[in-house]
């Protein structure tokens, strides 16, 4: 099976109804949680000190909401107009320095990869 990126533009698979449908479905967000939570871990920040991240290739900012639970401070960006439109429906912009980048799915992947 191909990967959407692979076969067309973001608008094609990430339209308003199928970003909704995405940022809606309850196992999507248990993982992006979990995904989350282990990218955290792996960046091993300061304890009970909130950091300042950005969510390079964010979507509809699922990932961001758990680093706000935590206390942290983040801004996301991504390619997909409405995802970016269900990323709006929540508060999130920080201005100031940078803690660390991270792009919190590819870091699990390269963690994944055999080397």
């Amino acid at each position: 099976m191909s990967r959407p990126e692979h076969i067309g533009p973001p608008e094609l698979f990430y339209n308003e109804g199928e970003a909704h449908k995405y940022t809606s479905n309850t196992r999507i967000i248990e993982i992006q949680e979990k995904m989350t939570e282990r990218a955290v871990e792996m960046l091993a920040l300061p304890p009970d000190q909130p950091a300042f991240l950005l969510d390079i290739g964010c979507g509809s900012g699922l990932s961001g909401e758990w680093l706000t639970q935590e206390g942290h401070h983040w801004i996301g960006i991504d390619i997909s107009a409405a995802m970016l439109g269900e990323l709006g429906r929540r508060s999130c912009a920080w201005i100031g320095s940078w803690s660390c980048l991270v792009a919190l799915l590819s870091l699990i992947s390269m963690c994944n990869l055999h080397l």
